[in-house]
């Protein structure tokens, strides 16, 4: 059992699950400045569309510095950080490489160097509202939001309720409430350590034959909504056209970017390996209906429930250690993998995160790498 400031990792995973570093969708390399002085500037300026809001509040880029390691010269940002933050901060070092690096749209850091300090507070970008809503409507949604004590998860989930109270279809619905995604980016090689998980692990779920040449490795969270577009308008073509004709195996493992996904993975896992896709499919094509309910886990035991599982069978379920260790052995594999975003695919042993076109870029991948 792996402990992580005095509390089992068991329970930081059942109590807030892995959580993404922020919300970055797209590159932001656009009118980089050159220049030491004028990238971290730029990089002041951005910080919080590169890293997300709840790092930027307690973080600040100070400056691009020359260090050294046993592999010799290194690049580094000092980043200051308010002491409380500073091991949660640490923890997620390596993700904010990856984040600073995308932004910069090349290798502009080897690592991260902390000092404590004041971090000036930022203004809180307006958030975007919802289409206006019939008074009766709003204050119905109020009501069914008003139990959940998390005020951002409440508020999202409000804004979620609307989109679906006024007609909004579900492919919108799903498209327009961002998740944790890797712009697209070119194939990263991994080292030697890390390829180990590139390979079918024990207790991985696999969907095709097993000796398919090709391997599609995908990261997901249940409650990232392009995970869910995933499923419903890629993974169909795919099978058809990949899987079932024995050519490609899928490996699908968790990766939860809060509690409620980490909930949903354990009921994902309920039903046992044979009808683990089946059980993703059915919390898939649920989850608006699960995300937008007052009470989210009741609303996923309601959802497993359609694929045949009793009440108390999945409330057993949420507490099973056995399940849990599962999910966190995908968390750590893709940890190991540098993963901190969703979905995340690996396709033959290189990463791709998700190619804009879906099925068509991967179609297009699969016949240059293809085995």
């Amino acid at each position: 059992m792996v402990l992580r400031r005095g509390v089992s990792y068991h329970a930081f995973m059942r109590e807030g699950g892995f959580r993404n570093v922020g919300g970055l969708v797209q590159r932001l390399t656009s009118n980089i400045a050159r220049g030491r002085g004028a990238s971290i500037a730029r990089l002041r300026v951005d910080w919080p569309a590169i890293v997300g809001d709840a790092i930027a509040r307690s973080t600040e880029p100070e400056a691009l510095i020359a260090g050294r390691s046993g592999k010799g010269a290194t690049r580094l940002l000092r980043l200051r950080v308010a002491g409380t933050a500073a091991l949660e901060v640490q923890h997620l070092s390596h993700q904010l490489v990856e984040r600073v690096n995308a932004y910069f749209g090349h290798r502009q850091i080897d690592g991260i160097r902390l000092v404590q300090g004041v971090v000036s507070r930022r203004p809180q970008a307006p958030s975007r509202q919802p289409p206006p809503l019939a008074p009766e409507t709003a204050a119905r949604l109020a009501r069914q939001v008003a139990k959940v004590q998390d005020p951002k998860l409440r508020a999202a989930l409000e804004r979620l309720g609307a989109r679906v109270a006024t007609g909004v279809k579900r492919r919108g619905v799903l498209l327009a409430v961002p998740c944790a995604l890797i712009a697209p980016r070119a194939p990263r090689a991994q080292s030697e350590d890390a390829a180990k998980y590139l390979t079918v692990l024990p207790g991985d779920h696999v969907l095709g034959k097993p000796d398919a040449p090709n391997v599609i490795i995908d990261y997901f969270s249940l409650t990232c909504p392009h995970c869910a577009n995933f499923n419903a308008a890629v993974l169909p073509t795919m099978k058809r056209e990949w899987i079932d004709n024995g050519s490609t195996k899928l490996i699908m493992r968790h990766f939860p970017s809060d509690s409620i996904a980490t909930h949903a993975s354990l009921l994902a896992e309920c039903r046992g390996p044979a009808k683990f896709y089946d059980s993703l499919d059915v919390l898939f094509r649920t989850q608006v209906d699960w995300l937008t309910a007052a009470d989210p886990d009741a609303g996923l035991v309601k959802a497993i429930g359609r694929a045949g599982v009793k009440a108390e069978a999945a409330k057993a379920c949420l507490g099973d250690d056995r399940l849990l260790n599962k999910i966190i052995a995908d968390v750590q594999s893709g940890q190991a993998l540098r993963v901190n975003a969703t979905p995340s695919l690996f396709i033959n042993d290189q990463f791709y995160g998700m190619p804009a076109d879906g099925a068509a870029g991967i179609t297009s991948i699969l016949r240059q790498v293809g085995r």
